[in-house]
């Protein structure tokens, strides 16, 4: 699928999709309760991790990321992250090697690339969601909430537990360059309106009134400062 708009993000909002996220998590005890959470940006220079605890995942999942990065800056590939309980399985800011496009591996197995226009790695920040589904070993993938590419017959397991983002390992020649915003992980397989509902909090922006009313009353205020 193409013609996904990727905005700036100066034109979207983290405090929304975090809003988002938390109601419907409800504590633990909502309607779509997360795995876990990561709500303070990271940024990867190619050579750094970060800790990062996927919460228990066990077959069907979702993994939401807010992500961008420069995957030509970047080696041959770049990890988003995998855990230290399956880390054979790992997700990819940009597949090896050299693809410049989303991706997921499992080390010995098979190096899954996203083949879609709109699954290249992303430059700006851009809501990324990874869908697995273990019957049919099927990941879906979605950019800004759109399905974007599938993936069927994959041999492959989310990460779950402790693990990190970033690299394959601390100081690894395998790193992503760029910032992880925002992680969600889901021990289920989300509706595609779901992961559509998160991106479009993310992706909100104001009412073009109010954006008016907005620059209006901050010209006003520079005129009476004069």
């Amino acid at each position: 699928m193409t013609g996904v708009i990727l905005p700036s993000a100066s034109f979207a909002s983290l405090d929304l999709y975090d809003t988002a996220i938390d109601d419907a998590h409800g504590g633990g005890a909502g309607t779509l309760p997360y795995a876990a959470v990561l709500k303070t940006p990271k940024v990867f220079d190619g050579t750094n991790i970060e800790l990062f605890d996927f919460g228990t995942i066990s077959g069907d999942a979702t993994f939401e990321f807010i992500i961008g990065g420069d995957p030509v800056a970047g080696g041959q590939n770049g990890y988003i992250g995998r855990a230290d309980a399956n880390p054979l399985n790992s997700l990819r800011y940009e597949q090896w090697n050299d693809t410049g496009q989303l991706g997921f591996t499992q080390s010995g197995v098979a190096d899954n690339t996203f083949t879609a226009l709109d699954a290249a790695s992303p430059a700006a920040d851009t809501h990324v969601t990874y869908r697995w589904t273990q019957t049919g070993g099927t990941m879906d993938l979605f950019i800004n909430g759109v399905a974007t590419d599938s993936i069927a017959g994959a041999t492959f397991d989310m990460p779950t537990g402790p693990g990190h983002l970033g690299n394959v390992a601390e100081a690894g020649n395998e790193g992503m360059i760029g910032t992880i915003s925002r992680v969600t992980t889901f021990n289920t397989a989300l509706a595609d309106a779901d992961i559509t509902a998160h991106a479009d909090a993310w992706l909100a922006v104001p009412e073009p009134s109010s954006v008016l009313l907005s620059g209006i009353a901050a010209l006003a205020l520079l005129r009476r400062r004069r």
